[in-house]
């Protein structure tokens, strides 16, 4: 079963809601909510508030899952830094600090160290245009129209749904993948400019780099009962 829970943080405007499984122990919820943060699990205290947007408690235990904790769907998880980049805490008396080894967080292949490593290296890449444009002409050829596929932007959160255009537009230079995301977080309904490049529900369509788009095995995340909202 998924849980569907807002996520806040200092960094974002506002909370976004997203699916997590219930099954999903907070130590991986935490490494989920790096890139949202932009801070190491190790370093990140989490508050749960409920529907009414009351302090419940503090997530400590990293070994317990969601459901375990009494995280319900429509509950919001305040993330914060605890190096001092979220004045929001409300008492930093009450949290016990997330610690993980660092040998056990290096071994870890999606942890922001690893991300920011990946970063340096395409900022570097990014450099040279020529070499940027072919870092993306390699890509599209792992994109197929109709594929299932995962589109990771950073600073965004993922999302999932079909390939349904992939090509140049007329909005902006270079190969666009057109994609119909599995649920309300895009922009338009294929179409952009007066331009129809597929066709899909509004805010149920969108365009991304083809390095952002990772085709493959990506089913739809299961949505909860409506009895849960």
């Amino acid at each position: 079963m998924a849980l569907a829970i807002e996520v806040s943080t200092n960094v974002t405007e506002f909370p976004y809601e997203k699916r997590y499984p219930s099954t999903m122990k907070l130590e991986d919820f935490k490494l989920k909510l790096e890139l949202i943060v932009g801070a190491e699990a190790n370093k990140l205290r989490l508050e749960l508030f409920d529907k009414d947007g009351k302090l419940v408690k503090s997530l400590t235990e990293d070994d317990k899952t969601l459901e375990e904790l009494g995280i319900k769907s429509g509950m919001r998880v305040h993330a914060v830094d605890s190096t001092g980049g979220n004045e929001e805490l409300k008492d930093d008396s009450m949290v016990e600090k997330y610690e993980m080894s660092d040998e056990k967080y290096s071994q870890r292949t999606d942890s922001v160290r690893e991300f920011k490593k990946k970063m340096m290296a395409s900022q570097k890449v990014q450099a040279n245009d020529s070499t940027a444009k072919a870092a993306n002409d390699e890509a599209v050829k792992k994109v197929t129209v109709g594929s299932r596929c995962e589109v990771r932007i950073q600073g965004q959160m993922e999302r999932r749904g079909e390939v349904m255009f992939v090509g140049p537009t007329k909005f902006k230079d270079g190969v666009w993948v057109g994609v119909k995301y599995d649920e309300p977080y895009g922009k338009h309904d294929g179409k952009v400019e007066g331009v129809r490049y597929f066709e899909c529900m509004d805010k149920y369509g969108g365009f991304a780099r083809p390095s952002s788009v990772f085709c493959g095995d990506f089913p739809p995340l299961p949505i909860d009962d409506m009895e849960e909202f």
